[in-house]
């Protein structure tokens, strides 16, 4: 009788019973979705997410191909992939290859991530457009440099009628990083700064998502001395780290890496630098604030799918530029790139020299 006691008081203290838990109305779409697509990555289940070698090259074809459609859809290039060898060995909870694209073997490493929101649209055929053009013109890397860009962070977001913010379980893969402040921070922040936004909904814990480790995988396994993220609708550069945020009184490597924010601007027409915030959870936190990786967000104007050549031919210069700029990983930066995924090896980034 008591063994029942227990059960019944556990089952009631949850809400499970017939008496209903009592909740804001607007946390209804919130609680739905809780016990359904919530969920982490754990040793448990993180091969359900392992691509395996033996199927890379045949599912990176097919996700091209249906790519290439849907790129259509918005008046984009039809082969959007090209000739560029993609690798992909983890894929997403609809089972969608994460792509990935290396060029050059050097030291120097600059990583270009892009469609993190596939809901801003425009930075979308950026990351696809630079990789084919690097493979045109293989005389733009010098030896010691390496360039990785993953075009696509977020495909499950993209392959949608109307593309979305979130992941196909509804969160926000640059919310979703293990930031120092993200138990402390991320949650509330997200009900008072966004007022409970399903759109920015950091997940119900931190690094629960693919996308999320996805780029977490990729900074471990890269190394990059800078990051350059494409998002939308902003219209400015902004700068995440290392010195984010901070008046005065920088450091060599602080002034150096906001140096490079300056070198992309200059070549992208002067377009307007901002130190602006980063938020728990994020990638500017994580990589530039955390990890002293000089972090730059490339913000476009707008989300007009039409103005996509305009804004290709205005900043292949400043992603150039972003590549060529050397940066030299500072003290800080090389205490902090301890890998922290090494316990999850089969999400281990296992790149090909391919191109």
């Amino acid at each position: 009788m008591k063994r029942w006691g227990l059960i019944w008081f556990a089952a009631g203290s949850l809400g499970l019973t017939s008496f209903g838990f009592a909740h804001p109305p607007e946390y209804s779409a919130i609680l739905s979705r809780a016990f359904i697509k919530s969920g982490s990555i754990n040793p448990e289940n993180h091969r359900e997410f392992r691509l395996e070698e033996s199927q890379q090259d045949v599912e990176v074809a097919k996700f091209c191909k249906q790519l290439g459609l849907q790129f259509g859809k918005f008046g984009w290039e039809a082969d959007p992939c090209g000739a560029v060898k993609w690798q992909a060995s983890i894929q997403t909870v609809e089972k969608r290859p994460l792509l990935y694209a290396s060029f050059g073997k050097g030291k120097d490493v600059t990583l270009l991530l892009s469609a993190v929101h596939p809901n801003e649209v425009t930075p979308v055929p950026m990351g696809f457009r630079l990789a084919r053009h690097l493979l045109a013109h293989p005389d733009l890397l010098k030896a010691d440099q390496r360039v990785v860009i993953a075009p696509l962070i977020n495909p499950d977001g993209f392959f949608v009628d109307k593309p979305i913010r979130t992941n196909a379980r509804g969160v926000d893969p640059n919310r979703n990083f293990f930031t120092l402040d993200w138990y402390e921070k991320s949650l509330s922040w997200w009900q008072s700064g966004r007022n409970k936004n399903l759109a920015y909904f950091p997940g119900h814990f931190p690094n629960s998502e693919i996308e999320t480790i996805f780029q977490v995988r990729l900074i471990d396994d890269f190394q990059p001395d800078k990051i350059l993220s494409i998002h939308a609708p902003l219209g400015f550069l902004d700068y995440d780290g290392p010195g984010d945020q901070k008046p005065s009184t920088l450091t060599p490597t602080e002034t150096q890496a906001r140096m490079l924010a300056a070198a992309i601007s200059k070549k992208a027409n002067n377009y307007r630098v901002v130190d602006y915030s980063f938020y728990p959870g994020s990638l500017g936190n994580f990589a530039g604030n955390e990890r002293h990786i000089p972090t730059v967000t490339l913000e476009l104007k707008t989300t007009d799918p039409k103005k996509v050549d305009e804004y290709w031919g205005q900043f292949l210069p400043g992603m150039l530029g972003a590549i060529e700029y050397p940066f030299k990983k500072s003290v800080e930066a090389k205490l902090n790139t301890f890998k922290f995924y090494s316990h999850y090896e089969p999400l281990a980034i296992k790149p090909k020299d391919r191109t």
